[in-house]
């Protein structure tokens, strides 16, 4: 073996001599050098250096290699699939994921958004693909509808105030969106081109800012912008009466802007636990509760607008008393206006509407009022509570006489001072 190496080393230096690569042993040594540290740089040898790449990469190191790499992929590997990680993660992409369906629901207030069928109490979805496009010739294709149950008003009746006749040429009016089916989405009327069968090229308003109320993050976080300045999109052919919720209240702004704000005598629901840090992380749960004010003027910048709080009545679905404490009143300043999520039509009772129709309540449109301020209380009820998960009870308070706190401390310390407590009864 060893002669076998030196004859070919003796002959490989004497072929470099010959070539005139070489004319001594430095020189082919440095040659050799090199020419194995680029074999080892790019990973491929030749016959004739056979030998020195063996010295230079023993077995031992090339197990040790081998061994650091399998070391470091194995411990990438538990890295991953550590359930702290792996939880992590989870929530990550479950943040994610909420981010980008809210930033879709939202779509530019109107680029997506769901057709609402009332059918006495029957309420209905559909997605924004199931709608027409921006061609006439697109408007026959539909999908089939979701649907949810929404009770019937106790007197008005809302559903008149949206008939085919309802609609007029540069109108808007309010439709509802697919996050919790409520009216946020607006659409301008363009043209009323029949009533029957029922059909009108609309365009959807929309707005990338909301810059005209303050610097919150409200659009970029996937949230639905109910006020301020709006622009025009695209025309579309729209066949959906019963997409729409009511005729809205517009004035118009700067370079041909729609501007909606609140106006006296409207009824809106706000966000009850809005904060300024709400964000695309924030929890649909937090969300998704509301409570119902009057306006009592009209928006403007430097003031904003004042509200007062409307109160359930008991014994009717969605009857609102108006809370006639001053102190109750207080006013929503411009930086703070998406606190209020949507408007809700309302119809002002006279009285005369049934016997038991109270003189100047509000009732409001049982489709743009959340489930859970739907259900009937009674006299002597607390108002429903909603659980965590999202089922709706009720907490009875007993018509029981009252009891005395202090008779009933008296009681148990006197049980405590005897020696047992008889016929197992015990104090708590």
């Amino acid at each position: 073996m060893n002669d076998n190496r030196m004859n070919g080393y003796v002959g490989d230096m004497a072929n470099q001599m010959a070539m005139g690569n070489g004319v001594g042993l430095g020189s082919v040594s440095e040659s050799r050098r090199g020419s194995s540290e680029a074999e080892r740089t790019y990973g491929f040898s030749g016959t004739n250096n056979k030998c020195n790449r063996e010295r230079e990469l023993s077995l031992s190191e090339i197990r040790n290699m081998m061994a650091d790499k399998a070391r470091s992929e194995i411990h990438k590997k538990l890295q991953e699939w550590s359930p702290v990680n792996a939880k992590t993660a989870n929530k990550e992409k479950e943040k994610m994921k909420e981010k980008e369906n809210r930033k879709q629901k939202s779509g530019a207030n109107g680029e997506m958004h769901d057709t609402i069928k009332h059918n006495g109490s029957n309420k209905k979805y559909q997605n924004k693909e199931s709608l027409p496009g921006s061609s006439d010739d697109d408007s026959d294709n539909h999908a089939p509808a979701l649907s949810i149950n929404v009770p019937d008003s106790d007197f008005h009746n809302f559903d008149l105030d949206r008939t085919e006749n309802s609609f007029g040429d540069d109108q808007v009016w309010a439709a509802y969106d697919d996050d919790d089916g409520m009216p946020r989405y607006y659409a301008r009327i363009q043209k009323v081109i029949s009533l029957k069968p029922f059909k009108m090229r609309i365009s959807w308003l929309n707005s990338r800012s909301n810059s005209e109320l303050g610097p919150m993050n409200w659009i970029d976080s996937g949230f639905t912008k109910t006020c301020g300045d709006f622009r025009t999109g695209r025309h579309e052919i729209s066949d959906t009466l019963n997409s729409f919720s009511h005729n809205v209240k517009w004035t118009k702004g700067t370079r041909g802007a729609v501007r909606i704000f609140p106006s006296k005598g409207d009824v809106w629901a706000l966000y009850s636990n809005w904060s300024s840090d709400w964000n695309e992380q924030t929890p649909d749960e937090v969300i998704h509760k509301y409570d119902m004010v009057e306006v009592l003027d009209d928006y403007n910048e430097e003031q904003g607008v004042s509200v007062r709080p409307l109160v359930k009545v008991a014994s009717l679905k969605s009857v609102f008393c108006k809370n006639m404490d001053p102190e109750s009143v207080w006013r929503i300043p411009k930086e703070e206006m998406f606190r209020l999520s949507h408007q809700v039509p309302g119809h002002l009772l006279t009285g005369q509407e049934a016997h038991n129709a109270p003189m100047g309540s509000w009732e409001l449109d049982p489709a743009a009022i959340p489930v859970e301020l739907l259900q009937v209380i009674t006299e002597g009820n607390e108002a429903p509570l909603v659980e965590n998960d999202g089922k709706v009870e009720e907490e009875t308070l007993l018509s029981a006489p009252k009891v005395e706190l202090d008779e009933l401390v008296d009681n148990c310390a006197k049980a405590r001072e005897g020696e047992t407590v008889e016929n197992g009864m015990e104090c708590q």
